[in-house]
């Protein structure tokens, strides 16, 4: 559906996805990572010599293209992504000549057979409303003997905090609610997915801890998403309030016990 709260071609290009501000709120929680992570960790599976093509499909405001390509990791870079606001940030350093940009749907991709040394679908095959459509994508576009890099999370990253926001928006209706959205495309589901199009599928897990010294960076985590969480309850409820019950509870854990702590837990497959 064009209004689906995941995969919703409105949802990723007009409102949730129109510029990369709701990204960039969602990213600011790794500022608050115990143990500060090196973010090539997701390439890491390449070798990268300075002469490879990638196609970064989904790239949304270029978060490995700003390593890759100003360190001169791959000869050239192209950038995919479906919304036009979320390539806007990327502009300048497009103009360098080493990065072209192309808004596009991963499921049709305007690149040529075996063009592209390297494949990254970051973050983002589980907005793909048909995902053996991108992969198949994803696998003509790749040379023979390249790789192609698709990250992702488990089913149960950030469980502490999706729970909380599940708890508060089943007590505000007065009945259980799942108001997480599920992703089709997870740690625990992506090997089989990838297997029907890729001979080789191998994965590399990351979990990172992640401790709050307050409740702001939470709630500013959960109301980067609060529009396809409405979306997905279907139901009217009062979100400010859900997001107030949130932080009293964030508050108190911290009150506590020093700190508010979540794991993030993600995957990189590499394909080929």
């Amino acid at each position: 559906m064009d209004d689906d709260p995941v995969t919703g071609r409105r949802m990723l290009t007009e409102s949730a996805y129109a510029d990369d501000r709701r990204l960039r709120s969602r990213m600011a929680i790794f500022r608050y990572a115990e143990t500060r992570a090196d973010p090539r960790w997701r390439t890491a599976p390449v070798a990268w010599d300075g002469t490879q093509v990638v196609a970064d499909i989904g790239c949304g405001n270029g978060l490995d293209l700003r390593r890759l390509v100003p360190e001169g990791r791959c000869r050239h870079a192209i950038g995919v992504d479906l919304s036009a606001g979320m390539l806007r940030p990327l502009t300048g350093l497009a103009s360098t000549g080493r990065l072209s940009l192309i808004q596009a749907d991963a499921q049709r991709l305007p690149l040529h057979d075996n063009s592209v040394d390297v494949a990254l679908a970051m973050y983002m095959l589980y907005h793909v409303p048909d995902v053996h459509a991108a992969a198949a994508e994803l696998r003509r576009i790749v040379k023979p003997g390249g790789t192609m890099l698709a990250g992702t999370n488990s089913g149960n990253t950030m469980a502490e905090v999706h729970g909380l926001l599940d708890t508060a928006v089943s007590r505000a209706l007065g009945r259980p609610v799942r108001a997480w959205p599920a992703l089709s495309f997870t740690t625990e589901t992506g090997a089989a997915i990838l297997a029907r199009h890729f001979s080789s599928v191998t994965v590399r897990t990351y979990d990172m801890a992640l401790v709050f010294p307050s409740a702001q960076p939470v709630i500013g985590y959960l109301d980067s998403v609060r529009e396809p969480v409405l979306r997905l309850v279907g139901q009217p409820f009062d979100f400010d309030r859900v997001l107030s019950d949130i932080a009293a509870h964030v508050d108190r854990a911290i009150a506590a016990e020093g700190s508010f702590r979540a794991i993030t837990r993600s995957a990189v497959f590499a394909c080929s």
